[in-house]
């Protein structure tokens, strides 16, 4: 076992869920269909985790806490401090239409905020940036990731939440001292696949010919890092868009049984995530996989065997044991 790396008692089913609406795509209109959907997908996701408690960490943009916002002597949302990317063309916020929830919902979402709070089944709410910034690449300064995250922290407390877990736009780590001196306590890792350290060309093609092949999915093993853990990703549930669309809803339901059955096996994590996005490209199909997905998760669960926890809790007991 690695320095940093806890066994646990047995295996554990996390799901953290990229919530983010128009912020992840940047206004592109081939999704906008899909934006009408997605709000529909989340109640029906919802619904979901209600019939068969299960519990699920949603890291949302902070901006979607909001359901209107306005410019300030001209500047939308001025005490965030800008990425200075070298190939941006204007204000970051040049996309933000700084109106409201009714005029322009994609950019907006404190009703889909309130909708996860309200669920039967306990949810977790996350972070995942302010505005969907990439902290990995050059011009992301700490101020500015600091600044977006006191953002975000300060929307979260307006809920009465507290926000300890972090995903990463596009899963690009970086940063992670900024995180833990803002109090969080865990952010999604990459997924610790085979193909994980490949150029990102290959990285996606190898993707793609995982998916086909419908490969086993190896559970993770959580590892502090900075002093905060690391909770590495198992399986992205994929969409039906493009070259997914022809993959049989099957092979996401078998991928996510092995990944299920190697965290009972070796006493892991198996995390799955999505974006609720993603759903939108197929309702009735990807919801009907995640419930048979549910169904067998429940019946290992019945027998002892795994347990299902958010981000935040898994952070806790792991802090509980070290």
């Amino acid at each position: 076992m690695q320095e940093g790396e806890i066994k646990l008692e047995k295996g554990v089913f996390i799901i953290s869920l990229d919530t983010e609406l128009a912020w992840g795509t940047r206004n592109l209109e081939k999704y906008g269909g899909h934006y009408q959907k997605t709000r529909e997908a989340i109640d029906r996701l919802l619904n979901l985790f209600a019939k068969y408690d299960i519990k699920a960490t949603w890291a949302v943009v902070g901006h979607l806490f909001l359901d209107e916002c306005k410019k300030v002597d001209g500047v939308v949302h001025p005490k965030i401090v800008r990425p200075q990317y070298k190939d941006l063309k204007g204000d970051w916020f040049n996309i933000d239409p700084a109106s409201n929830i009714n005029i322009a919902p994609e950019w907006y979402g404190k009703d889909i905020v309130e909708k996860i709070i309200n669920c039967k089944a306990k949810q977790e709410i996350g972070c995942h940036t302010f505005s969907h910034i990439d902290v990995s690449k050059e011009g992301c300064s700490e101020e500015c990731f600091g600044s977006e995250l006191d953002e975000c922290k300060k929307m979260a407390s307006d809920f009465g939440l507290q926000l300890t877990s972090f995903v990463y736009p596009r899963n690009r780590v970086a940063l992670i001292d900024v995180l833990k001196d803002k109090g969080f306590l865990c952010y999604r890792d990459r997924d610790d696949d085979w193909f994980k350290n490949s150029e990102e060309r290959l990285r996606r093609l190898a993707h793609a010919v995982d998916n086909y092949l419908c490969l086993p999915v190896k559970a993770t093993t959580p590892k502090k890092t900075n002093g905060i853990w690391s909770l590495p990703g198992s399986y992205f549930y994929i969409h039906k868009d493009g070259w997914a669309k022809f993959i049989p809803i099957s092979f996401r339901v078998r991928k996510a049984k092995t990944g299920i059955d190697s965290a009972i096996s070796n006493k892991q994590i198996f995390h799955l995530w999505f974006h609720p996005f993603n759903l939108a490209s197929d309702p009735d199909g990807l919801i009907y996989g995640l419930e048979k997905i549910f169904i067998y998760f429940k019946k290992m669960k019945a027998e002892g065997l795994i347990e299902n926890m958010t981000m935040g809790e898994m952070a806790n007991y792991l802090n509980s044991k070290s």
